[in-house]
């Protein structure tokens, strides 16, 4: 499989609002609850999407593709279809991928089992508000504690998707993902991450709110 291009993206950013870490004993879960601020730069936007797939926004079997680690699981990835042709604003590129029917909110399986719920979005001053929250448990249901926790990254990316011809059932292919990291990677807990990810220690929370202190930038 040939490696993805990565493209940090002028104007694209990711802002902490609140969060809170919860325990519920009764079905030994501890989760996190998280609201963050996506900012996207539409005109850049533009420009660097038609610089690699020209007319992407344009053509309804293009595809887009959030990757909202942190925040939500998205299935697969949406078409523009009948939106291609009219997608002149944030509001409007956000309105192809933010429905909850796109998101899981399943177990996965096997040690330390991870749930997103469906993530709720709004569309604040033109920037995309998403509230998130994930439960983490263990396969054989023993206590869970807080220093059980992984390393937890919040990635704001777009991945930009050129679509194929119906009539050969090919699905659209990667060709670039935007996001607001930078391109480079640096090592963090152990974890290779884009210099500039934002990401918390899930072992080093308390029960409580979530504060900016505790949202680290890794470099």
């Amino acid at each position: 499989m040939a490696e993805r291009e990565y493209r940090k993206l002028q104007g694209m950013a990711l802002e902490f609002v609140s969060g809170v870490l919860e325990e519920n004993q009764l079905e030994r879960t501890i989760s996190y609850s998280a609201t963050f601020n996506l900012t996207l730069d539409f005109t850049h936007f533009v420009q660097v999407a038609n610089a690699y797939i020209p007319g992407y926004l344009s053509n309804p079997i293009n595809a887009i593709r959030p990757e909202l680690d942190g925040f939500a699981y998205h299935y697969a990835y949406n078409y523009f279809f009948d939106a291609a042709g009219n997608i002149g604003d944030n509001r409007a590129l956000f309105d192809v991928f933010t429905s909850p029917r796109y998101y899981m909110d399943q177990w996965s399986s096997g040690g330390l089992e991870e749930r997103y719920h469906k993530p709720q979005f709004s569309v604040v001053d033109g920037r995309l508000q998403v509230v998130s929250r994930k439960d983490f448990r263990w396969e054989n249901k023993r206590e869970i504690n807080v220093e059980d926790l992984p390393v937890i990254r919040f990635q704001w990316a777009l991945n930009l998707m050129l679509g194929h011809d119906f009539f050969d059932q090919k699905a659209p292919s990667s060709v670039v993902v935007l996001g607001y990291a930078e391109e480079d990677f640096v090592e963090v807990e152990g974890l290779q991450m884009h210099r500039g990810t934002r990401y918390m220690v899930g072992s080093a929370l308390q029960f409580g709110p979530i504060n900016n202190e505790q949202i680290l930038t890794a470099r």
